[in-house]
């Protein structure tokens, strides 16, 4: 019996390492038309313009995976092959400051202000704000068929209707993107599949606040999602 659970408590680690290599193949599912959809979380100024209150927890990571222009990239090629395109930002407005047991993250972004907005009736301070989405994006996102979800409080879709939005649409598969990639990233990939989508991680089309941040996303992308490309593989599997 001893030596069984000692062969178990070696055989695991061997069988995780394989499930995170297996996950970096591209799937063995297509992506059908009409039941596909790009989500990019949080393509904001906060997190992407140099100017933006975190960027600069972001920049080395954004720049060693080349994200802004990869998330672009997926941006133009859903437009060109017709796949419908959802964003889910993230947004803080006045009476959110009012929450009495915030996360100590979420603590340090109000405080902060990451993300603020002023207005959550007629969105009339967005513009420029930094929780405005970066002007490069701006032409995908604003091109009246992006479905531009109401603001996520925390990290997960939970808390906005993106769940709603898919499934009014038959989407049923995910191709995933955007910021930060161990928390927004990584409860949207979680929220969905526990919610029953096949979910698609684009591994280079993301950021992190730092290597280990990064090490540390990806290796629960191994684990948890249906697989995990590259920018070059999801915009060829996107194109099709």
């Amino acid at each position: 019996m001893k030596n069984a659970a000692l062969a178990l408590m070696f055989a695991i680690p061997m069988m995780c390492s394989a499930s995170a290599s297996a996950a970096d193949a591209p799937p063995p599912f297509p992506l059908a038309k009409g039941h596909t959809a790009l989500v990019v979380t949080d393509p904001q100024h906060d997190f992407l313009d140099p100017k933006g209150v975190a960027y600069g927890l972001f920049a080395d990571n954004l720049k060693e995976l080349n994200a802004i222009d990869n998330m672009e990239r997926l941006f133009k090629t859903a437009k060109q092959s017709g796949m419908p395109v959802f964003v889910s930002p993230h947004g803080y407005f006045p009476t959110d400051h009012m929450w009495e047991n915030p996360g100590a993250l979420q603590k340090q972004l109000l405080q902060l202000n990451i993300f603020g907005r002023k207005d959550a009736v007629y969105a009339s301070d967005l513009n420029g704000s930094g929780a405005d989405f970066l002007a490069r994006y701006k032409p995908y996102i604003l091109d009246g068929k992006t479905v531009v979800t109401s603001p996520h409080k925390v990290f997960g879709p939970n808390s906005n209707d993106l769940l709603l939005q898919l499934r009014s649409r038959g989407v049923d598969t995910v191709v995933l993107a955007g910021l930060a990639a161990n928390l927004c990233v990584d409860s949207h990939l979680r929220e969905l599949v526990e919610n029953g989508f096949k979910v698609v991680v684009v591994k280079d089309a993301v950021g992190a606040p730092g290597a280990d941040a990064y090490k540390a996303a990806v290796t629960n992308y191994g684990f948890i999602a249906n697989a995990v490309w590259n920018t070059d593989e999801a915009v060829k599997a996107m194109g099709r």
